[in-house]
């Protein structure tokens, strides 16, 4: 193989996995939540991430009606995160989301 090819497919991989991320809160894990619970699990975590220097994160919330709108409404107010998407296809695409915090 040659040089130009194996750095070609290096390229490729790190495409697939462009975020790896050094944490994750997973919302199923939690039992039922009312919207304060949301709140306060979501900002607990968010901060702690933020303190402890860490760049990437993700927030696992299912696919449903109740959950993800009230943290997609929390991340963009939130002090901590610069930006945040919808995780890609190996982090749970659409009940999840990739989350980069601020320095």
């Amino acid at each position: 193989m040659t040089k130009r090819k194996r750095l070609n497919k290096k390229v490729a991989i790190k495409k697939v996995f462009e975020f790896i991320p050094q944490d994750q809160i997973d919302f199923h894990e939690l039992g039922i939540l009312t919207s304060f619970d949301i709140e306060k699990y979501l900002n607990e975590f968010l901060e702690d991430s933020y303190i402890s220097k860490l760049e990437r994160v993700l927030v696992i919330t299912g696919k449903g009606s109740v959950v993800r709108p009230k943290v997609m409404a929390l991340l963009k107010s939130s002090k901590f995160v610069s930006k945040y998407k919808s995780a890609g296809y190996f982090n749970g695409q659409g009940g999840a989301f990739e989350v980069e915090l601020s320095n």
